[in-house]
């Protein structure tokens, strides 16, 4: 009996051990784990740092800028250079990184301009000289109202753009524009979803357009899904952008 009660004691305190020694790895694997994500953190925020040219100093009021006012109401890609900027506490600090995001965006004109340049090579020597939009394709109603342009393309931002609400308001009073199909584009809402269709239908609500256009579909609101860019051939164009439209061709309307 005793030999038993031996054996027993023995289970139990390997069974102890092993408990104990699984805890143990627990307890240790888990601070492991926290202090490579602070790790890969604060790389990922150094690198970020580096790429802007910004101190740690610099960083951190950006940081701190961010959690205030500036990051409530501004979209989430803002640069910490119009951040710093925008909040410079002196005539001098406000001129210093003015002069950095000029050079940033003069910069990064340049390259895409090289790039467009190159696309605009590529594109000649792969399809010659092959439209780059088919009109009569576009997704969109194409009335038939007789001879000369019967539609009006409408490019704009569906929040934060002034010249677009009046670009808009201009074009939707003009009595030579109230006849005509008016499709609009909004460039900043990128792929369809149910967040940027509520947002769409927000817009219209708040824009005052004709609920019996909207209905009949002499107004249709779009996303835009690079069509600016088929009708351009350029990465960048002004926004707002507004064109008319004939059986054959695309027009740029002076705005």
């Amino acid at each position: 009996m005793s030999k038993y009660r031996h054996l027993l004691l023995l289970l139990v305190l390997m069974l102890h051990g092993s408990a104990y020694a699984a805890r143990n790895q627990a307890v240790q694997i888990k601070p492991l784990n926290a202090e490579n994500s602070r790790k890969t953190q604060l790389e990922e925020e150094q690198s970020a740092r580096q790429q802007w040219g910004l101190s740690v100093t610099e960083w951190t009021r950006y940081k701190t800028l961010m959690k205030g006012i500036r990051g409530s109401i501004s979209p989430a890609n803002i640069s910490p250079i119009e951040v710093l900027g925008t909040h410079a506490r002196t005539d001098k600090e406000r001129q210093k990184y003015a002069e950095i995001w000029a050079q940033m965006r003069h910069d990064d004109a340049g390259r895409i301009l090289a790039f467009q340049r190159a696309y605009n090579q590529a594109f000649r020597k792969l399809y010659g000289h092959e439209k780059l939009i088919d009109v009569s394709k576009l997704d969109v109603p194409q009335p038939d109202t007789g001879a000369g342009y019967n539609r009006i393309l409408v490019f704009i931002k569906h929040k934060d753009c002034e010249a677009c609400e009046r670009v808009l308001n201009s074009l939707l009073l003009d009595p030579q524009y109230q006849q005509k199909q008016v499709d609009i584009y909004f460039t900043d809402l990128g792929k369809p979803s149910s967040v940027n269709d509520r947002k769409i239908r927000q817009w219209a609500q708040q824009s005052g357009i004709s609920k019996i256009r909207l209905q009949n579909r002499s107004i249709t609101l779009n996303y835009n899904q690079g069509n600016l860019y088929k009708i351009t051939g350029k990465l960048l164009s002004p926004i707002p952008s507004v064109f008319k439209v004939s059986k054959n061709s695309i027009l740029p309307v002076k705005l």
